[in-house]
């Protein structure tokens, strides 16, 4: 047997030890009654196995020790570019009143701008996301920073509605781009035992970037030029991270991922197996994966709607309630948002540990029932108290949903089409939400708290309507969730890839020296081009070609 079919026949797509998994359905899934009956037994069931053999692995401190000063230097690259994304798409939030104020148009004119990013960003995660899994790690990453530069520095040079829509959609297609490249460059090269509270650290990166929005608007706000100084301000960070990021070199996963690559091609030239890839093969194999996968695909779609969703719902007209119908002063204000989001990096760091006792779908079990007994007081009990403490734990369960998300759907996605598949329904997914706060801000005008003398309404209810729509959407969440599978465990790596990332290694500490790499590790250039020639034959492994 030639040494690649030998690769492409080992499967070792579930963690070995029998106790981690929850389901194994590696067969295509038939839709028939019984198949139907059976599957709804196990929805409550599989949510008793608890994985107690883990409750020692919940410090993650000794995880963490084995993180070198490298892997940290990229972490923190990557937590740092998510971070700075997320200030830039919380300063619209922050400051949405006095910027209609400047452009003559209203609140809910604002709010289109939030709704723009989130429109967008499917374009970006294509577009950065080929780039980043395909070619190069590094680039994509400086590419969108200094997308952010300069479009935060030209928002504040904004003199229109129009010209203010236009930058805004334009950074939405960054930010898209900047979740793939800032994820990969953080968790490339870290432990594998240390990824699931790095997974929950690197999501809280989202807000801290709101705590910082809300810090700096208030260090901005009373300035000449209030708004406009705060976004030509927010320029400084992703000009910080272009110049970290240029002297570094690639991680050195994705290096290995390149050589990888060019060995499978050797090979399959070998077998006369290699095709070279077009723009048909590569839609041929899409319509494939589809049409196997279509159940999956749908369900993580309706999934990933209801948890972006349950972001969006809960926290974008989060100041726009503090500011115009509770009317806190700017102190206030921002010491609410700086309370609750302490609550939301708790959530996603705590949520992100546990579930390995747990499991997956259990912990977002739990995170929706906390976040639905504090809906209430945080949103419609109008003390502070009730403000502070119910909102600290309904961001701690919405986060903490996202804390689990993403190894969840990694788990659940196809380990051969595995980007394709997760990286396409979590931008569905948020392409569904993008309309979140203007559907917010269009509903508060059926509850108005206050007329003019002339019986026009002047303030109206948010409070009521987030409540509102953060409940419905955690039972959503819920529900989706109970209904929905789960592969505790699964490994993440395409079988043959991971054969050849291993023989990598193997090469790398000499114990092959029969083969040999067309170009080294340190030559970055060459690097990419045969990852540029060869990326396509990691899709002929989920849909091999017959041998012409």
């Amino acid at each position: 047997m030639h040494k690649l079919e030998e690769s492409v026949t080992r499967q070792d797509s579930i963690h070995e030890d029998p106790d981690d998994v929850v389901i194994e359905d590696e067969q295509e899934i038939i839709i028939n009654w019984p198949n139907i009956v059976e599957y709804s037994k196990t929805r409550f069931t599989s949510l008793t196995h608890l994985h107690l053999h883990a409750v020692g692995d919940l410090n993650p401190l000794p995880s963490l020790r084995e993180m070198s000063w490298n892997n940290w230097n990229f972490f923190f690259m990557g937590f740092v570019a998510w971070f700075s994304a997320s200030f830039d798409f919380f300063l619209t939030a922050v400051s949405g009143t006095y910027i209609a104020q400047s452009l003559d148009v209203s609140t809910a004119d604002i709010t289109w701008g939030l709704s723009a990013v989130l429109m967008v960003r499917s374009a970006g995660a294509v577009i950065f996301g080929l780039w980043t899994d395909n070619y190069s790690r590094k680039w994509p990453f400086i590419t969108t920073a200094a997308m952010f530069c300069a479009l935060q520095i030209g928002t504040g040079f904004c003199q229109t509605y129009q010209q203010f829509m236009a930058v805004r959609a334009i950074s939405g297609i960054a930010m898209g781009g900047t979740y793939a490249t800032a994820a990969a460059t953080s968790m490339d090269d870290a432990p594998l035992k240390a990824r699931s509270f790095l997974s929950g650290l690197f999501f809280s990166a989202y807000a801290f970037g709101m705590i910082f929005a809300a810090i700096f608007w208030r260090a901005f706000e009373s300035t000449k030029h209030s708004w406009k100084a705060l976004f030509w301000f927010s320029s400084c960070f992703p000009f910080i991270l272009i110049c970290w990021r240029l002297v570094f070199p690639e991680t050195r996963y994705f290096t290995r991922v390149l050589k990888a690559r060019e060995l499978i091609k050797q090979d399959q030239i070998e077998a006369g197996v290699y095709v070279k890839p077009t723009l048909k093969t590569k839609w041929g194999s899409v319509k494939a994966m589809l049409k196997k996968d279509w159940l999956l695909f749908t369900y993580l779609v309706i999934l990933l709607a209801g948890t972006n969703y349950l972001t969006h719902a809960s926290q974008d007209m989060y100041p726009t309630m503090l500011r115009s119908q509770l009317e806190w002063s700017l102190d206030a204000q921002t010491v609410a948002i700086v309370v609750v989001n302490l609550g939301a990096i708790c959530g996603g760091l705590i949520a992100g540990t546990f579930m390995e006792v747990t499991g997956r779908r259990l912990a977002i079990l739990i995170c929706c029932v906390i976040g639905g007994c504090f809906v209430y007081p945080a949103y419609m009990m109008h003390n502070n108290s009730a403000v502070l403490g119910g909102g600290f734990f309904l961001f701690f369960a919405v986060i903490g949903v996202w804390g689990v998300l993403p190894i969840h759907l990694s788990e659940l996605s196809p380990p051969d089409a595995r980007a394709l598949v997760s990286g396409l329904a979590y931008q569905l997914g948020n392409l569904a939400s993008s309309a979140s706060s203007t559907i917010e801000t269009r509903l508060a005008k059926l509850w108005p708290l206050e007329w003019d003398a002339e019986g026009n309404p002047i303030k109206y209810d948010y409070a009521k309507t987030i409540a509102c729509f953060t409940g419905a959407v955690f039972i959503y969440v819920f529900i989706t969730t109970f209904i929905g599978p789960e592969k505790f465990h699964r490994d993440l790596s395409s079988p043959l890839l991971k054969t050849y990332i291993e023989k990598v290694i193997e090469i790398e500490e000499g114990r092959d020296p029969e083969a040999k790499f067309v170009a080294s590790s340190g030559d970055t250039s060459e690097q990419a081009s045969y990852g540029k020639a060869t990326h396509e034959e990691i899709e002929l492994d989920c849909y091999p070609q017959e041998k012409k």
